[in-house]
């Protein structure tokens, strides 16, 4: 009787001294897999979840945080929905390249190699050059130039322009 009196006793203090501890939260969080855990675990709860939101409401980062995500959503719907950028967006752009035509070269560039490796964006270039017949006009003018182009509009493979550069010396 004495042992379970003092085994009850051992017990009472050992949940006690446990539920008393206080959590340092901010090691909690330092730690990459216990604060994705974490993460997780509050994704995956309904009431976490909505509790966690309405927390990040009344906080003023959190609700700053919410209002962007939603404008950047509603631009994207927006966007979606008139099938282009809006005109501030497009200026904006175009001045931007204007400034530095570095970046603009280097955004072409990246756009053929996607569109050489993607064929859904390859068509959808082909699309616009031929809705836009001057600016295919200009291109193959230039190709031509270049050399890459022969004057029926056949393009020629890197072998057929050496060929062509030989025969013209």
């Amino acid at each position: 009787m004495k042992t379970i009196t003092i085994f009850i006793t051992m017990l009472t203090v050992l949940v006690f001294n446990v539920n008393g501890q206080n959590t340092d939260v901010k090691s909690l969080l330092d730690n990459q897999k216990t604060r994705t855990e974490i993460f997780n675990a509050i994704a995956e709860d309904h009431q976490l979840m909505m509790d966690f939101m309405q927390v990040a409401k009344e906080n003023e980062h959190g609700a700053m945080m919410m209002r962007n995500t939603e404008n950047h959503q509603m631009k994207k719907i927006e966007s979606k929905e008139s099938g282009m950028m809006h005109k501030n967006d497009e200026h904006q752009m175009m001045e931007m390249m204007k400034d530095n035509p570095e970046m603009m070269q280097k955004m072409m560039g990246n756009m053929m190699e996607m569109c050489k490796k993607d064929t859904v964006m390859r068509n959808q270039m082909i699309n616009m050059m031929t809705e836009h017949p001057e600016m295919m006009k200009m291109c193959m003018q230039k190709m031509k130039e270049k050399g890459t182009m022969d004057p029926d509009g056949k393009m020629m493979n890197t072998k057929e322009k050496s060929n062509h550069d030989n025969h013209d010396h």
